[in-house]
């Protein structure tokens, strides 16, 4: 199944936060199997590693790494016909901001079968673009 996965789960992975660790665990653990392909905007790194605690982190390069050499994870240029969808998306949805438009747009784009989120507000966007799951806390 191809999913999207929101920065947020990144970032739950990356902090080992426990609300939320054993699921994405399991995601990540898929995507890496090949059992689920995920595809990500170039905008999720951007916001994942732009965390000001990474600096100076000598866990900084392992993320980086994690972007680029994760298999089955797929990052999606912002180009044309993404920011055209993203534009779209801002004008129904008049509260989504700009990243998170980015992210869905990649989704659609994508050809994404489900987008996973740990961001409440995103998964109450009525109607949704796609399906939309929202992580449960532990």
């Amino acid at each position: 199944m191809k999913i999207t996965l929101d920065s947020m789960l990144f970032i739950y992975l990356f902090e080992a936060d426990e609300r939320y660790l054993s699921q994405v665990n399991t995601l990540f653990e898929r995507v890496e199997k090949g059992e689920d392909e995920a595809i990500i905007s170039m905008i999720t790194p951007l916001e994942v590693l732009s965390a000001p605690k990474l600096e100076g982190s000598a866990h900084l390069a392992a993320f980086e790494n994690f972007f680029q050499k994760t298999p089955h994870l797929i990052l999606v240029p912002v180009n044309w016909e993404v920011m055209q969808e993203a534009a779209k998306l801002r004008r129904k949805y008049q509260h989504l901001r700009t990243p998170d438009s980015i992210q869905i747009a990649t989704a659609l784009v994508g050809g994404s079968e489900r987008f996973v989120t740990g961001d409440v507000g995103l998964s109450q966007l009525s109607p949704p673009p796609l399906p939309i799951s929202q992580l449960e806390k532990n």
